[in-house]
């Protein structure tokens, strides 16, 4: 006999703080990790109400059988007490009633803190009825030894212990892996949009892959009610899912495809501006100002091109336009020098075109190196 409800702390965890971007990956933010207390060590899924709520139901099945293992002791040691001389047991059968009046809460215990508060009182319950088993056994000449033996007796092969123990492990075992393959579904969707976006995903999906495929593990675990497997896969899956989660945070740092483009985009507009200036200041001067016209309105029209086809998504499709405005970089660059080196320039002009030559080669270089 405990005289304590011996009721685990399942509440969950953190082990990484949150150091998730918001913006970027909302349902990871959540909690990031659960780790449980002797339970599976499951990431969150992406439904944080849901996955609370499979852990409330968790916690209300082991809080239901290891009650009804301490009522069960309770009510053998009233027995047994009454064999003795003069023990009053009044006392004990008043603690046994409020301690059932607590079981019976259990059901509708439906939150973290309904439970929380459940079991201090549970707590509280036997721990009153295990001072007052001790003042009658020490006083009343019992011995621990043959109450011991009958609270064995009791619960040996009980039927209903068994059916609150098989109801547990039941619970347990489906919502943890509803969790399992939540969050697994829920990363790859995550991943899956990082991708459309441009972003390279590709050791992040290995780091989710090699994640998923310990389920089988985890489920093995389960299955064997042990907790020594349980703990054996805990320290298999818990450093795989960081390294996930650690995965995500570099994915964070990159500048995706349709950023990439859409810079590029922006760049070959100012440089589009910009030629158009010295294009104006070069006609009054040289009249025929050869490639540097057809070359600038090819490049507009390439730029066009490309801004059509980022803006519909298609960001492979998008690189075909950009290449081409990389060409164009170059062959604007080289008019540019061919009407320096050829015509009587004023000073001012000649080193507009000397630098405008020198910002094309570096546009281009800078395309080149990303597509």
């Amino acid at each position: 006999m405990t005289g304590q409800c011996h009721v685990h702390d399942r509440t969950p965890r953190s082990s990484t703080g949150g150091r998730l971007p918001r913006r970027k990956f909302p349902f990871l933010i959540a909690c990031a990790i659960l780790v449980l207390a002797a339970f599976t060590c499951l990431p969150v899924a992406a439904d944080e109400t849901t996955t609370l709520q499979h852990t409330v139901e968790i916690r209300q099945a082991h809080l239901a059988w290891t009650a009804l293992d301490r009522d069960v002791e309770m009510t053998v040691a009233i027995p047994y007490c009454e064999t003795l001389y003069g023990a009053d047991t009044s006392g004990l059968n008043h603690l046994l009633s409020e301690f059932r009046a607590e079981e019976a809460r259990i059901p509708s215990a439906a939150t973290r803190a309904d439970l929380n508060n459940l079991i201090a009182d549970m707590r509280n319950t036997t721990t009153q009825f295990r001072t007052e088993l001790d003042t009658i056994i020490s006083t009343k000449q019992g011995t621990w030894a043959d109450l011991s033996r009958d609270i064995a007796a009791a619960k040996f092969n009980n039927p209903y212990i068994q059916a609150k123990k098989d109801t547990y492990w039941n619970i347990r075992r489906a919502n943890q892996l509803a969790d399992f393959d939540t969050w697994v579904l829920e990363g790859q969707q995550t991943l899956n949009a990082q991708k459309a976006q441009g972003y390279d995903i590709t050791a992040a999906q290995r780091a989710l892959d090699v994640f998923s495929s310990k389920r089988p593990d985890v489920a093995a675990a389960l299955n064997a009610r042990s907790d020594a497997a349980i703990e054996s896969v805990n320290l298999a899956t818990v450093p795989l899912s960081e390294a996930f989660i650690d995965q995500l945070l570099t994915l964070d740092t990159q500048v995706p495809d349709s950023g990439r483009w859409n810079h590029f985009i922006q760049q070959g507009d100012r440089v589009v501006a910009e030629a158009d200036r010295i294009n104006i200041a070069l006609i009054p001067v040289i009249l025929d100002i050869g490639d540097a016209e057809p070359v600038l309105a090819k490049t507009r029209t390439d730029l066009n091109t490309a801004r059509v086809l980022l803006g519909s998504g298609n960001l492979e499709a998008t690189k075909v336009p950009l290449r081409l405005v990389q060409k164009d970089f170059t062959d604007l660059a080289l008019a540019y020098r061919d009407i320096r080196n050829t015509a009587a320039l004023p000073g001012n002009l000649s080193a507009e075109l000397n630098t405008m030559a020198l910002r094309l080669d570096e546009a281009a270089g800078e395309m080149g190196a990303a597509l």
